[in-house]
């Protein structure tokens, strides 16, 4: 851990805060991911072995309290790091009012379904297990096309074919799919655009906004002039 050698505790806390990756690291732990597999996936840059040697400084700072559950470590949030929760979202708000430019490596599938699975409102979803397929143009190759098994009893993401009956086909591009989970186009303006189509049963077309839904951040009144990146 770098040091910046003032008692200032804004550079105390950006001591331990301001490592690369640590933040996300903290916001996997916050939305509520326990397991070490859990936690990579929200953060598919990072090597393994960076991960691990970031969770040990988290602990050693007292941010992570490493338990055994059934064999299997377990990271968990301490008094420490769940008062970091606000913090994060006012940051996530931030970047959403201000850092409103993505680059072309901005956009991540994987973390794009995982985002949304994790933010999805159970309550909205129908009692009987529904599968959409999305296809992203733009994608890698081995990311294209996604299936999502939605029900009551929660969300399953899959990159291959679960072998359910498909109720709707979405075909779009990462960029606008992205951008409508952002908040910075609607749904019905991406059908109007043609950059979304929607095929298959006609209930589930209708319902599949509310299903999905937006993140957490999309609500958020964009700047009028965002900062250049």
């Amino acid at each position: 851990m770098k040091r910046y050698g003032q008692y200032c505790p804004v550079s105390r806390a950006a001591e331990v805060l301001g490592e690369r990756w640590t933040l996300l690291v903290i916001r996997e732990l916050l939305w509520g991911n326990e397991r070490f597999n859990a936690i990579a996936r929200g953060v598919p840059r990072m090597s393994a072995s960076l991960l691990s040697a970031r969770l040990r400084e988290l602990q050693r700072s007292g941010l992570v309290q490493r338990d055994i559950v059934d064999g299997e470590p377990r990271y968990r949030l301490t008094a420490a790091s769940a008062e970091l929760l606000p913090i994060l979202e006012q940051i996530g708000m931030w970047g959403q009012r201000w850092m409103q430019r993505l680059r072309p490596e901005d956009l991540d599938p994987t973390l794009l379904m995982l985002d949304m699975s994790r933010e999805i409102d159970s309550g909205r979803l129908p009692e009987r297990a529904v599968t959409v397929v999305l296809e992203l143009a733009g994608a890698p190759a081995h990311q294209e096309r996604w299936w999502l098994v939605l029900s009551r009893a929660g969300v399953d993401v899959c990159d291959t074919d679960p072998g359910f009956p498909v109720a709707v086909w979405a075909h779009t591009d990462l960029a606008t799919l992205t951008g409508i989970w952002l908040g910075d186009v609607s749904w019905e303006q991406a059908l109007r655009d043609e950059t979304l189509w929607l095929d298959g049963d006609a209930t589930a077309r209708r319902a599949l906004p509310r299903w999905l839904g937006v993140s957490r951040f999309a609500a958020v009144e964009r700047a009028t002039v965002s900062l250049p990146r």
